[in-house]
């Protein structure tokens, strides 16, 4: 739309940072969300290997799982230094670059044969897991234009599909080729690669175009105190998404007496529900600001914990904890991409370490607190697990109360 410069009042919570184009790039954004699929199904797929690795390795429960841990520790505690990384230097290149290091990783864990270079594989395809995240995380921020928090809630949305895609993919080809049939996982990676490298011609003019951009508005200093406050939500909030991820099928069989498909079923509809809430969230905290849908999302998530606790004491119905898992799914999923948006928003300086810490570091945090609840699950019963993440999600919503909303005065250029 044609215009000219003028100052107008907006609030931080909708002013995208940098600010780009008004529309979303729609090659881009999808390009980026499913490169994100690819990316993180790696993370989901070395834990479906574990069976396999037990029985034809000979690796016992403790050990294999020791491989899960060295995937999530590398990516998870090197994607800050990758996002420090991204602010110094934006490098589109190595946005290919990590999804070849990623899949080729967790492809050679099924074809090596020792305990060391399994590790290796593992330790590779976390650290290509990490360096993926900042910069596409900061390329769909250019992406997304004025709509920030829609197109980043879509590049999210990639990688929570990812994570339910990566067994899917998995099982069918160790179950037809053997262990050895983890070499096709590196397919995808190497076949998204070479499209990235082509687009990107696509990705520097959309940088520079947003760089240009900058100039628009007054230059905003990085917000820690806030972001300290965003980064205990989103620990508390990944806490829960977690605990649902890891103790629903095991609910269900010991509440509702469903068999392990019906358990998985239950899984299934959680994260399915909850890709849909990924979407609404973003369009949602465009509408609405950010901090209300977050706040939203941990009433919803501290409701539907209640209702699956709610449901295994008193109606141990299969169809009752596919309602209740469902709605958790669907809350959860509601901050999902909100949480990096706000995080770049706070850290406008920032964004490849504040995408960095929001997708990597806080969310492994969240995750570790899961041999709690196990214990709580060995002592009481799956039941408390769910009444002690509703604790998890009450505090969450209570970290809300400390996220700051600002106004600010701009002056915004308007352009064709």
């Amino acid at each position: 739309m044609p215009g000219g410069p003028g100052l107008t009042s907006v609030s931080s919570e909708a002013l995208p940072f940098p600010i780009a184009e008004a529309g979303i790039d729609r090659r881009g954004i999808s390009l980026l969300s499913i490169a994100h699929i690819v990316n993180d199904a790696n993370q989901s797929a070395i834990p479906a290997m574990i069976p396999w690795l037990i029985s034809h390795r000979g690796l016992n429960l403790a050990t294999a799982a020791t491989l899960v841990l060295a995937m999530n520790l590398s990516s998870s505690v090197v994607q800050p230094f990758f996002g420090h990384w991204s602010d110094r230097r934006s490098m589109p290149w190595i946005i290919p670059a990590a999804l070849v290091l990623a899949c080729t990783g967790t492809a050679a864990i099924g074809l090596v044969h020792s305990l060391p270079m399994m590790w290796l594989a593992a330790l590779i395809a976390g650290i290509g897991t990490a360096a993926f995240h900042p910069e596409s995380s900061r390329f769909a921020n250019f992406f997304a234009g004025a709509k920030r928090a829609t197109g980043v809630s879509i590049f999210t949305l990639g990688g929570y599909l990812g994570f339910a895609v990566g067994p899917i993919l998995t099982t069918p080809l160790i179950l037809h080729f053997g262990l050895e049939g983890t070499a096709f996982l590196a397919i995808p990676g190497v076949v998204l690669a070479t499209i990235l490298l082509f687009s990107q011609q696509h990705f520097h003019a959309t940088r520079a175009r947003a760089n240009r951009a900058v100039n628009a508005r007054p230059s905003m200093p990085d917000d820690w105190r806030a972001f300290g406050a965003l980064v205990a939500v989103v620990v508390l909030r990944s806490t829960t998404f977690f605990a649902g991820v890891t103790f629903l099928p095991i609910f269900a069989i010991s509440v509702a007496h469903a068999s392990k498909t019906g358990g998985s079923i239950v899984l299934a509809a959680m994260l399915l529900v909850g890709s849909l809430g990924t979407m609404w969230g973003g369009r949602l905290a465009d509408r609405f600001g950010r901090r209300r849908i977050i706040a939203i999302s941990m009433v919803g998530t501290l409701v539907g914990a209640a209702a699956l606790a709610w449901v295994g004491t008193f109606a141990p119905s299969i169809t009752l904890v596919v309602l209740a898992a469902s709605f958790f799914g669907l809350s959860v999923g509601l901050s999902s991409g909100v949480i990096v948006v706000l995080g770049q928003e706070y850290l406008p300086n920032r964004i490849g370490v504040a995408s960095g810490v929001t997708l990597g570091l806080a969310v492994t945090i969240g995750g570790l607190a899961q041999p709690l609840f196990g214990a709580i699950g060995d002592r009481f019963g799956s039941v408390p697990i769910f009444e002690s993440v509703a604790i998890f999600a009450l505090l969450a919503l209570a970290g809300t109360i400390f996220l700051p909303r600002k106004r600010l005065q701009t002056r915004v250029t308007l352009s064709a």
